[in-house]
């Protein structure tokens, strides 16, 4: 966990919320505390204490100076002066800086306690001024009393009174600032009865630190009475009360103002044996710091003091998850090209997003230089990595920098007609017929920098928001001369985000080419530039186009894109689906909307659509072809939603939801309703599908006609279904044989409320004259995935009676699926029912769709951290992420890195335990990804056979690929690399094998 937290990445909160906590995954990106409170304000109280002793003005022997025609080696304040200057120049957010030092005084034998002499701070342009001149002035002119100073910058920071150190000596004069407690004129100064803390008790995510950086040992340093004062305890010596004063104020239960101070030690050209860094060990092991930090020249301090200022920063970046802002969800890969969608969790209810490319080499993600772009120990962006598009320095893990957003440039904003079907381009001339109304923009009360049409249109036009649940779609246009080199292709990758817009970028350099906004979307444009801030419990209170998109692609004789559709729903933003014609990349065109029954402006639902109990469209489409009469017709076939009203509350479930429970089949290029499946207003009554589908369908083709034979789908109680198609039929609603429910595999408890978000895969098995289907499916609370009280499970359920239509008169249940992950795990041979995974870790669940290849199956979980792993509000905590792979037959774990046998072929045989990944985020479906010689070209080129070798599929999920296999199948042979076919199951095949399959 250290090693995690030690670095900006992009993780989420796991302290558990009330089980009447509203639900929604943004949980996962912020800790307990409530960001919408501005008193809860990101930030770390940072004291310096510096040693202003006389041995400070002492020259430090280093190469190059001290020697004949040499300068003058420096002294240790010139280099500290250096090194503090270096650190405020590159201090970044979120801490605030305050300075304290010795006392010198002739009365008290030049050394007399400490005092503060410029308050704790906001660091704008003027302080960091203000603060390197302070500093710059500082002289060495005391002995070396750290306990009694250390003492009065504890009494600083928890505003008790000061004593005399900060009223004599040095603290009236101005070299370079009197002490901050006195306010002097011509006739003496006078002493606050009591120091201004520069805590904010209101605020719950502020960190509070002392940094001590001293030369020597104390001397003059023997008035205990200020540390056990304050203390309550003995002490004895200028260590022990170091130690003590140093462990009272770590102790938010017994310190005055009940807040953790930690202390930090620095040693400026102390030896590291020595006894003085062997008692600030100590120190630094009761202030919460494990040990002192050692420097003996410029470069060190400055080093040592960015690293704990780093440090810091990283706690201090609380509420919500602060780096690295890759969604491993939204991962897409084309020949050797990857494609990220990426975002930030902010304080309100719109992120900032980014599409950023990078490259697939040897099973390594690689950036635009052919550096590893991955640091192993975050599992995100290495700071110097940088992303193909991106022009000057490197954009690294920045959301902001590089990619897509940042070649942004006279966006053609395209907008949905609220008339009809078709669209427009909103332009500067269109924007002088419309009014504030058509933006969303209230009457009263709005935001004066969004209170007019301009101000909205201006920011629409450079809005890149995020794309939270949207996964990229690559559409080729124009092929190479054999279809394997990306960079010799015309490609456009289409991606929506929750800005509420539609983005196609131009793969070659990352140019937008226009962005679709649909008009229900347009009419909350003022409330998607403003970003609204996070309601109660941190939850998003806005949405746009949230979902993702598929293609329907013809061709010409030439292999080039003729026709072009595209298709997508909003998911949280809504329930409608639509189809652009993006045939002519150049001149978009919206060529049919379905309106849902969940919508914010419900006037625009018709009733009779036959799509009234369509929920949040969170279902992607499958696209696939059926036959009607003498006609083929390509369609899109999709769950019926969610229901946030009857599964947002943490703990609870409907019995019957009222939206969403259904399945729907649509004309793919006129958008009507050929057929739908639910227990109400379907034009097939299935009363079992009681609750909504927000997952993909599965669509089998198993005699490889093109056309759709089988449909499978689970749903948000926990059941899994198969509808039967029949081809051979007049009319639309003749498609439907049968809709049988295979399995119910939830309850009624909390611990059985089991949930199907994602779609399943199936994979085929034929043995003699028997077939089955064998149906993998995973459960996992994704609308609130902190969840630990639901015993989710991964599920192989074996349908060995497809073809039938009749309901069997028992359903697949729990105790009919042996536990191949138990102690004693079963020997199966595939010809039960199937069997399941029962996760050993509390609150592990599967948030992706498995992958079914070669005989095996795999899939990836989540878990969230243990609640009590960390008591702070305000802590952002980490979860783990797993993957699995087991014989799809057996259930037997297996390994990603051999050759799938049980025994592991190399030796390396699979585990229950999972295979943990380095990312702690929600991991993405794993992805099998052919490999052959010559598979690390940059652009596809023929390469120098520095892939894994022919015939090898790499597995990969999100930024990493935990392994890899060797193909079974000796005659597919390649020169070049490129993902695996998927057929509409979810299944892989190899290419040169997929019509035997």
């Amino acid at each position: 966990m250290n090693r995690i937290v030690a670095f900006l990445c992009l993780f989420g909160a796991v302290l558990m919320a009330p089980t009447c906590l509203y639900a929604d995954d943004t949980e996962i990106y912020f800790a307990q505390a409530d960001a919408s409170n501005e008193e809860n304000d990101q930030v770390a109280n940072v004291l310096f204490l510096l040693d202003t002793s006389g041995s400070m003005e002492s020259a430090v022997s280093a190469p190059g100076c001290g020697g004949r025609w040499q300068p003058a080696c420096p002294s240790k304040m010139t280099q500290l002066k250096q090194a503090f200057t270096e650190v405020i120049d590159g201090l970044g957010e979120g801490v605030r800086i305050g300075l304290g030092k010795f006392n010198g005084d002739r009365n008290h034998g030049s050394g007399y306690g400490g005092y503060v002499f410029y308050p704790v701070s906001d660091m704008d342009q003027t302080s960091r001024t203000e603060i390197k001149n302070l500093v710059n002035g500082l002289q060495g002119t005391s002995n070396t009393p750290t306990m009694e100073a250390y003492s009065e910058m504890a009494r600083y920071m928890m505003g008790l009174g000061p004593t005399d150190y900060a009223k004599e000596g040095e603290a009236t004069e101005n070299k370079p600032r009197r002490a901050v407690n006195l306010s002097c004129s011509w006739n003496g100064c006078t002493s606050a009865s009591h120091y201004t803390s520069p805590m904010n008790t209101s605020n719950q995510c502020e960190s509070n630190h002392i940094i001590v950086m001293t030369d020597g040992d104390p001397t003059a340093d023997d008035d205990k009475s200020h540390v056990t004062n304050i203390t309550g305890g003995w002490c004895d010596g200028s260590y022990s009360c170091q130690a003590k004063l140093a462990e009272w104020l770590m102790n938010s239960g017994s310190n005055s103002k009940k807040r953790a101070v930690q202390t930090w030690q620095v040693a400026f050209g102390v030896n590291a044996g020595s006894s003085q860094v062997n008692n600030m060990n100590q120190v630094a092991l009761k202030g919460g710091t494990s040990s002192a930090r050692l420097a003996s020249s410029a470069s060190e301090l400055a080093a040592e003091f960015n690293d704990i200022l780093n440090l810091i920063a990283e706690d201090s970046q609380t509420i919500t998850s602060p780096g690295v802002s890759v969604n491993q969800n939204n991962r897409l890969e084309h020949l050797d090209q990857l494609y990220y969608a990426m975002f930030k969790p902010e304080k309100t209810s719109v992120w900032p997003g980014n599409l950023k490319r990078y490259r697939l080499d040897d099973g390594k993600v690689v950036d635009a230089n052919g550096n590893r772009a991955v640091d192993s120990d975050t599992g995100y962006f290495r700071e110097t990595s940088k992303s193909y598009w991106t022009d000057g320095e490197p954009d690294g893990p920045d959301v902001r920098k590089g990619g897509a957003r940042a070649e942004l440039s006279d966006r053609k904003l395209v907008i949905g007609n609220v008339n009809g079907n078709g669209s427009y381009t909103l332009d500067e001339d269109r924007l002088e017929d419309m009014d504030e109304s058509d933006f969303g923009i209230p009457d009263h009360g709005a935001v004066p920098a969004y209170d007019t049409k301009e101000e909205v249109y201006a920011a629409l036009l450079t809005l890149w928001a995020d794309p939270m649940h949207s996964v990229p779609l690559l559409v080729n246009y124009e092929v190479d001369s054999d279809g394997t080199d990306a960079d010799d292709q015309t490609n456009y990758v289409f991606v929506s985000t929750n800005g509420g817009m539609l983005h196609a970028i131009d793969t070659d350099n990352g140019d937008e080419k226009f962005a679709f906004m649909p008009d229900e979307m347009l009419k909350q444009a003022y409330d998607l530039v403003r970003s609204p801030p996070l309601s109660e419990d941190n939850i998003r209170s806005l949405y746009g186009m949230d979902g993702s998109w598929v293609a329907y692609r013809t061709a010409k004789s030439n292999g080039d894109a003729d026709d072009v559709y595209i298709y997508g729903g909003m998911r949280r933003g809504g329930s409608n689906y639509y189809a652009l014609d993006v045939s002519d990349i150049d001149n978009p065109r919206l060529e049919w909307r379905i309106r849902g029954g969940w919508m914010a402006d419900s006037d625009d639902a018709d009733p009779d659509s036959g799509f009234a109990r369509l929920g949040q469209s969170w279902s992607t489409p499958t696209l696939t072809r059926v036959k009607v009469g003498d006609t083929i017709k390509p369609v899109l076939v999709f769950g019926g939603g969610y229901s946030p009203d009857d599964h947002d509350t943490a703990g609870s479930r409907a019995n019957k939801d009222d939206l969403g429970n259904a399945v729907y089949m649509v004309d793919a290029m006129n958008g009507d309703l050929l057929w739908s499946v639910g227990s109400d207003n379907a034009t097939h009554q299935v009363s079992d599908m009681k609750w909504g589908v927000p997952g993909g369908i599965a669509v089998v083709d198993l005699n490889l006609d093109g056309l759709a034979d089988f449909l499978y789908f689970g749903d948000l109680g926990g059941q899994l279904f198969r509808i039967n198609l029949d081809n051979t039929g007049d009319s639309d609603s003749d498609l439907v044989e049968g809709v049988v429910r295979l399995a119910s595999l939830g309850g009624t408890g909390a611990q059985d409320h089991r949930r199907f978000y994602e779609a399943p895969a199936v994979g085929y098995q034929r043995s003699g004259l028997s077939e089955t289907l064998y149906v993998a499916i995973g459960s996992g609370y994704r609308a609130h995935p902190l969840d630990e009280n639901t015993d989710e499970g991964f599920f192989l359920v074996a349908d060995h009676n497809f073809r039938g239509t009749s309901q069997p008169a028992n359903v697949v249940t729990l105790s009919d699926l042996p536990n191949v992950a138990g102690t004693s795990p079963p020997t199966l041979d595939g010809s039960g029912d199937g069997w399941r995974v029962a996760f050993r870790r509390s609150g592990e669940k599967v948030m992706s769709s498995p992958t079914i290849f070669q005989g095996s199956v795999m899939f990836t979980t989540y878990k969230p951290s243990d609640v009590d792993q960390d008591a702070d509000p305000c802590v952002v905590r980490y979860g783990n992420a797993y993957a699995y792979r087991a014989d799809l037959l057996t259930g037997e774990a297996r390994s990603f890195t051999n050759d799938g046998d049980v025994s592991g072929g190399d030796g390396d045989g699979g585990s229950w335990d999972g295979e943990e990944l380095d990312s702690s985020t929600i991991p993405p479906s794993i992805i099998p990804i052919f490999e052959g010689s010559g598979g690390g070209g940059g652009g596809g080129g023929d390469g120098d056979g520095s892939g894994p070798g022919d015939g090898e599929v790499q597995f990969c999920t999100g930024l990493e690929c935990p392994g890899g296999v060797d193909l079974q199948y000796a005659m597919f042979r390649k020169q070049r690399w490129y993902p695996m076919k998927k057929n509409d199951a979810n299944e892989y095949f190899p290419p040169a094998q997929e019509t035997e399959q």
